[in-house]
């Protein structure tokens, strides 16, 4: 594969996926990779039959982190708001290992999926740096208690405890897309923007009111119709091929 090409972009049926083409330097990220995985995302929105989005890396280990010589904080908090706010689901595909920056990554993913013997952490508090950027999405998957750990001692942990602190939380990709397609792509998209809302921070009166007239919303909708009529009439509905 052309090394001077930062993310390979391939598109599968449904499915994009977008690796992390910077191998020599165990995919660290830099400008050129954040800036084209932004973009690959955000264009991703003109497309009505993608499904989700796969997240990978090219070569021996998923993401090394940050290249500490060429990258700039604002990138990388853009790169992770951009996957976290992505309409559609995103998956990371983990191997090797996932460090610094790339944790941030795969914890902006709704999924992350990985090989058995890959290693994760935090390094950054090892080279002087602090893990600032991606603060806000470790703290979606892993306590604030095991953050605090993880964090100052900047060591290394293995799959098995990734899992338990639910950072993974599948084992198959093919399965995990295979559901995916079974659940409707704009309710889907409804639930990605309700969970990434600040609906649980409101006043109860205030949110079970916007609560009840999303969901009156929704149930006027076509894609809800066609899913209740497929349940009565005992077909798939029409999105599932």
């Amino acid at each position: 594969m052309d090394a001077h090409i930062p993310l390979i972009v391939d598109r599968s049926g449904t499915i994009l996926n977008l690796t992390f083409n910077n191998p020599s330097k165990k995919n660290a990220l830099n400008s050129e990779m954040m800036g084209a995985m932004t973009a690959a995302i955000e264009e991703s929105s003109n497309y009505e039959e993608l499904r989700a989005i796969v997240i990978r890396g090219e070569g021996s280990i998923f993401c090394s982190g940050a290249d500490i010589n060429t990258w700039e904080p604002e990138q990388l908090q853009l790169l992770l708001k951009t996957i976290s706010e992505c309409s559609i689901p995103t998956i990371a595909m983990v191997h090797g290992a996932c460090l610094g920056g790339g944790m941030g990554i795969i914890c902006a993913c709704d999924f992350v999926l990985s090989e058995e013997n890959t290693k994760f952490g935090f390094p950054e508090v090892r080279i002087g740096m602090i893990p600032a950027v991606i603060l806000p999405y470790v703290s979606r998957k892993i306590s604030l208690s095991k953050i605090r750990e993880l964090f100052i001692t900047g060591e290394r942990f293995g799959s098995d405890m990734a899992h338990s602190l639910g950072i993974l939380n599948h084992n198959n990709i093919n399965d995990l897309i295979h559901s995916i397609e079974q659940g409707a792509p704009e309710a889907q998209k409804n639930i990605k923007s309700l969970l990434n809302s600040n609906i649980l921070s409101k006043p109860i009166n205030d949110r079970d009111a916007e609560l009840a007239d999303l969901i009156s919303m929704i149930k006027k909708g076509s894609e809800c119709e066609e899913g209740i009529n497929s349940f009565l009439e005992k077909r798939k509905p029409n999105w599932v091929k």
